[in-house]
């Protein structure tokens, strides 16, 4: 069991280098005609669809959910694949790159006051030291202290935190499901289907279907890589970490 809680502690650092290379198909996306909510809702529907032919595969008893804990899974969607969306696009749209990359590095803060509230997780010394620097670390890396010309627009900074914020609730409700023995892979393709659903209305289903149609066989191969470097094995080795690492460790 310590070799496991050892080994799980590098999964969120495999998560994050998943989630790094996001900008590099989002770019590619936007490039071909794509806006951002219809990058969202590709990279979920190709997400749902692996994990579904995944599952049916090997373990149809995984797609089991209980009524009462649909709505967490539903918290964590619209927390994680929803609002922590629009409120840090919002964010980079408003103010600088570099500070709303900040902002949302405020998350560890709220995971550990919300931790200890649900949790009972001792906020320690060590973890307030290892968030300060983690928050310092990444200001540094965004280049915040040497931009001469910051955004400090109200709202937009505003957005920033709450951008934080639901992706502090994303973690917490991710460390609920996870408690009561809910598989990261039963959680992944719950949440990507109802990101999904929800997504509908907003995208751009015309410009999705060009991108697919133009050139099929590539077009599909490029999603499937999305899916699964940028969102996938991210989603599901972050999960899989709050089987074994407290949640205020696994965000900072």
């Amino acid at each position: 069991m310590k070799k496991l809680r050892r080994l799980a502690v590098l999964l969120p650092i495999l998560a994050g280098a998943g989630w790094g290379l996001v900008g590099m198909f989002v770019r590619i996306l936007d490039r071909a005609g794509l806006d951002n909510t219809t990058i969202v809702f590709s990279r979920s529907v190709f997400c749902t669809i692996i994990m579904f032919i995944f599952l049916v595969i090997t373990d149809p008893k995984k797609f089991r959910l209980a009524p009462w804990d649909f709505i967490s899974v539903i918290g964590l969607t619209l927390a994680g694949n929803i609002f922590l969306m629009l409120t840090y696009n919002y964010a980079v749209m408003t103010v600088s790159l570099s500070l709303a990359a900040v902002l949302l590095c405020l998350a560890p803060i709220f995971v550990l006051i919300i931790s200890a509230a649900l949790f009972g997780e001792k906020i320690t010394k060590k973890k307030v030291i290892c968030a300060i620097v983690a928050f310092i670390g990444c200001a540094m890396l965004s280049g915040l202290f040497d931009s001469g010309s910051i955004g400090w627009n109200f709202t937009g900074i505003l957005s920033g935190l709450a951008s934080a914020l639901f992706n502090g609730i994303f973690i917490i409700l991710s460390k609920v499901l996870a408690d009561k023995g809910y598989s990261s892979l039963t959680i992944t393709f719950y949440s990507g289907l109802i990101a999904s659903i929800c997504l509908i209305p907003f995208s751009d289903l015309e410009a999705f279907g060009g991108f697919m149609t133009a050139d099929p066989l590539s077009a599909t191969g490029f999603m499937l890589m999305q899916a699964v470097i940028s969102s996938l094995l991210p989603t599901v080795a972050y999960m899989l970490s709050m089987h074994y690492v407290e949640a205020g460790r696994v965000a900072i």
